[in-house]
């Protein structure tokens, strides 16, 4: 094939291309799908990558496409099933879809406004009035759709009612589509200073961006155009079958084929993530090549003294036993004599119920010593298992070793796919917060420890959820002196409860919750004084804010502009639906940590943590005490990196290697200076007193 052949062929597509046609449903939903890309550009808590932009364009375009065109088809069925005789012509048939859709419009639209927002309003109502919208939209693009197809009827002089000129869609949705992306552009400009709320400059002429989003809106429309032809081939045909099946159903069967397309989508999503779970719990149960040795200390799980399977404990709780601190280190770093401290960790596979797991955490607690100890504290962990080590280090460099963590592991998975496991955890928590009570309240009064809980993201969630239906007073019951609560997802019942009645909940003002220590040291004295359980949550973190009423309901940090929190840009407007999906990918760059290199932003709290654990915990020292903790965590922080991921290359190479060896009949066991067999990993480098400041 020569040149001009391949020019003529490229012309001959994209000539069938610009007179392709579409049916109705299709076009409104095509024409929704496209228009959507201009919002989707829409700013969150949190900067995207291009990569979560195309994503997240994807996704809201391709959500908008199918309820969009299942919608716009059970308007049409409807319509045609009421009208009967009377659209018999082109012109009627027009006129009959217009006027349906203008009158889905109006009543939909009168129901959002029937239903606007009230505070305190119930799900049911901001369920109804977004589901409302949702129609409103739809028939709204069904009318656009409608009314440009005829205007592209009038000016080529054909009458072509029941299909819609697919390119004539597709530019009207990007025109929506652009100018809704440049009133947001210009928002921006006028809502903000020199810089954006990520520190980026404004531009004084947004020119870019509106042409960034029609380059990718052009890419995008092209692909959902190709998926819209697969989806609407393999909706006629099962509404085809469907028709033939039950002739009842012929006049909305389109409607059910695309439908059952939805469905089939929703079930590959499911099966999907059941993949994932599975995968997630083989890597949180593996032995990382850095932790393969069991600790020696008599203090923590998995060492002499322990009766914890050291195989039970996964990959975190093995982390968290191996990394305790060694009192020669926290002498280093206080500069005061310091001891052994104490680290229980009861792996998810320890035992096989809740209970189970609280009793075997008490054992280890007694077997250690921990109620001869000044402080124990329960750790509540991330979905993973996670201990935050800033957290557990700083409370041992505070006390000299002298205290007890505990933690109970509820799932081997990230948060986020282990949503499903809160229950078995806030169940093994409240086991344990319960044993522990009863075992403190024996002790004389003199001699009790202090009980205190941390909590993280999910762990928050678990240990909070203990005390649903108590209050604060809850606390007070399983005598816990102190708690400090980090990043709590949105999710937490407890949580909700105090900010919906924070009076009823806590009459006594016990609980605060700041977003940094600065905050903390800016509240009135009594406030302070008061205060026992604090909630440490950053204003742009999207976990404490993602939750299923995001897409129905506009929350309070969307509120006036001036009103908002700082970290919350003063642009952004609120989309139902599309907001919780912005936000929910939020969650992808919420977490960005760098080892060593501690930030206080998004879901990243470990440059609050040092001096959080230190006012909530009420574990006072000095500030030059302080500065050498603050150096000592981000060195050793850094160190511990380092050693996984050089015990890892190692682990690969070497098994490399002897597999390479294997492969050619060598019996590499005995072969001196080519392959040495598995040997402990090297000492933590700052083991040795640090450097005098």
């Amino acid at each position: 094939m020569n040149w001009q052949d391949a020019v003529g062929l490229g012309r001959r597509v994209v000539l069938r291309a610009l007179k392709s046609q579409v049916n109705l449903p299709e076009a409104a939903g095509l024409l929704h799908a496209t228009a959507s890309i201009g919002p989707s550009f829409e700013r969150s808590l949190l900067p995207r990558t291009t990569i979560q932009q195309a994503g997240i364009t994807g996704v809201i375009s391709a959500v908008n496409y199918g309820v969009t065109t299942t919608l716009q088809s059970a308007v049409e069925a409807i319509s045609k099933r009421v009208a009967g005789d009377l659209a018999h012509g082109p012109k009627s048939q027009r006129a009959v879809m217009l006027g349906s859709d203008l009158f889905t419009l109006a009543a939909s639209y009168g129901v959002v406004r029937l239903l606007r927002q009230k505070p305190q309003e119930s799900v049911t109502r901001a369920s109804a009035r977004t589901a409302a919208w949702r129609v409103a939209v739809g028939a709204g693009t069904g009318a656009v759709a409608v009314v440009a197809d005829a205007a592209v009827d009038l000016i080529s002089r054909e009458d072509t009612p029941s299909t819609v000129s697919a390119p004539v869609v597709l530019a009207v949705g990007a025109a929506i589509g652009s100018g809704i992306h440049i009133g947001r552009s210009r928002r921006l400009l006028d809502t903000a200073a020199e810089t954006d709320q990520y520190g980026a400059p404004v531009r004084k002429a947004s020119v870019l961006e509106p042409i960034q989003a029609m380059v990718v809106g052009v890419g995008i429309s092209g692909m959902l155009y190709g998926a819209s032809r697969v989806e609407s081939f393999v909706a006629a045909g099962l509404g085809h079958l469907v028709g033939y099946a039950i002739p009842g159903l012929r006049p909305i069967s389109r409607a059910i084929g695309h439908g059952m397309i939805l469905t089939a989508f929703a079930i590959t999503v499911e099966r999907g993530i059941a993949f994932a779970n599975t995968k997630t719990e083989q890597a949180g149960n593996a032995i990382e090549p850095a932790y393969e040795t069991r600790p020696d200390s008599d203090y923590v799980s998995g060492g002499p003294r322990s009766k914890v399977d050291w195989d039970t404990i996964g990959r975190e709780g093995r982390r968290f036993v191996n990394m305790a601190l060694t009192p020669d280190r926290i002498e280093a770093v206080t500069q005061k004599p310091a001891i052994s401290p104490i680290r229980a960790f009861v792996g998810y596979d320890s035992a096989e119920s809740p209970n189970a797991r609280a009793y075997l955490a008490m054992e280890e607690l007694d077997r250690f010593g921990a109620f001869e100890r000044p402080y124990i504290v329960l750790f509540s962990p991330t979905g993973s298992g996670y201990v935050n080590y800033v957290a557990a280090e700083t409370l041992e460099f505070l006390t000299g070793g002298n205290c007890a963590s505990v933690c109970i592991q509820y799932s081997l998975r990230p948060s986020f796919l282990s949503l499903d496991r809160v229950g078995t955890a806030w169940e093994s928590e409240l086991a344990l917060l319960t044993a522990l009570a009863w075992r403190i309240k024996s002790i004389p009064e003199d001699r009790r420890p202090k009980l205190m809980i941390f909590g993280e993201s999910l762990g928050s969630q678990s240990a909070q959820d203990v005390f649903e239906k108590e209050g604060v007073q809850g606390f007070d019951i399983l005598e816990i002196s102190r708690a400090l609560f980090v990043g709590t997802p949105y999710a937490s019942k407890w949580r909700q409860q105090w900010h919906q009645d924070p009076e009823g909940v806590d009459p006594l003002g016990k609980v605060v919750e700041v977003a940094s220590a600065s905050e903390w040291n800016a509240l009135a004295d009594e406030r302070r004084d008061a205060a026992s359980v604090i909630l440490l949550t950053h204003h742009e973190d999207p976990i404490p804010k993602v939750g299923p009423i995001l897409a129905v309901q506009r929350p309070d940090w969307l509120g006036n502009p001036e009103d908002r929190p700082p970290g919350v840009p003063p642009e952004t407007r609120y989309w139902p639906l599309f907001t919780f999906l912005l936000t929910a990918i939020d969650l992808l760059n919420a977490d960005n940590v760098v080892p060593g290199k501690f930030d206080a932003y998004g879901h990243d709290y470990r440059a609050d943590l040092p001096e959080m654990v230190r006012i909530a915990f009420q574990l006072d020292t000095d500030e030059a005490t302080m500065e050498r903790i603050e150096a000592a965590l981000r060195r050793r922080e850094l160190a511990w990196a380092e050693r996984r991921v050089i015990a890892e290359a190692f682990h690969h190479a070497e098994k490399s290697v002897r597999d390479k060896l294997e492969g050619w009949g060598v019996d590499h066991t005995v072969i001196p200076g080519i392959v040495s067999t598995p040997r402990p990993t090297a000492p933590d480098p700052y083991q040795a007193p640090l450097p005098e400041e």
